[in-house]
């Protein structure tokens, strides 16, 4: 399941989000286990790996270094945050 997990991430385009349960849903999976899938995965991949949020529009990683890294490389792909830190999935979400 991680490489069908890893190919539906791979084929989201830049500047937009999927969540957990948006990817399991493609795959046939539970959402826990697409979070399983990236915690897998090597620190140096070229996967966009930052695509990836939860149903409420917001990142799932706790506040700190890897919560801001993720919010950065969003940004730089043009990913706007509300002052809540949430991303409008209406406008930014990728549905497969």
């Amino acid at each position: 399941t991680y490489p069908q997990i890893y190919a539906v991430i791979n084929a989201v385009p830049e500047g937009r989000v999927i969540s957990y349960g948006e990817i399991a849903k493609i795959v046939g999976c539970g959402a826990r286990q697409v979070g399983y899938a990236l915690r897998a995965l090597p620190q140096d991949t070229k996967l966009p790996w930052f695509r990836v949020i939860n149903s409420s529009g917001k990142i799932s990683l706790p506040k700190g270094n890897g919560y801001e890294r993720q919010q950065q490389l969003l940004e730089q792909e043009g990913v706007e945050f509300t002052l809540n830190g949430r991303v409008d999935l209406a406008r930014f979400g990728w549905h497969g």
